[in-house]
């Protein structure tokens, strides 16, 4: 299971300079076709996959909505297991204290992250190439041509709004519409 972004643009926007434009951001728009996305879209509407990788599962769009450790539950299972309060306080200490270490570097690299996506999305929408991007998260069991999509909301997002944490809080299945 992986999980992709999607992008929809204007059917008739100049794809073949969006995808230059995009490499410079380590995206592309490779034109997709998913019979049950296609259905969803505008006739002026076109889909595509951002990813230049196997998929996006390490990208942080989305990254805020998913959870952190039960350190409550974590003692419960050494306590079922012998361990003293002490023994079960200092590793839980510990595990605590790896925990934000690496939750430090993924939020130093999720920042970075973020700053690239958002300079994509700045970039697509500057004045002559689209005045819409829209952008989709998906976990998909297969590929993103071979199964079966269901976009639940068409959410538009404005030049006003926080770009970063609504991209950081992104929810699968919602076409994010981001505007020039």
């Amino acid at each position: 299971m992986c999980r992709f972004v999607t992008a929809v643009l204007p059917a008739n926007a100049p794809h073949e300079a969006l995808d230059v434009l995009a490499r410079a951001y380590g995206r592309r728009f490779l034109r997709l076709s998913n019979p049950s996305v296609m259905r969803q879209l505008a006739p002026d509407e076109a889909w595509f996959l951002t990813t230049l990788g196997h998929c996006d599962c390490d990208e942080p769009l989305g990254a805020r909505r998913t959870q952190e450790g039960d350190w409550e539950e974590m003692a419960h299972k050494l306590a079922r297991k012998g361990w003293g309060e002490g023994k079960i306080a200092r590793a839980i200490a510990q595990k605590r204290e790896q925990a934000e270490a690496a939750d430090g570097v993924r939020r130093r690299r999720a920042d970075d992250e973020l700053t690239r996506w958002l300079a994509f999305v700045d970039a697509v929408l500057t004045p002559g190439h689209v005045r819409e991007l829209g952008l989709l998260l998906h976990f998909y069991g297969g590929g993103p041509e071979d199964e079966e999509v269901t976009i639940r909301q068409r959410r538009r997002v404005g030049r006003s709004e926080d770009r970063a944490a609504l991209l950081h809080g992104m929810e699968q299945d919602v076409l994010y519409l981001f505007h020039a």
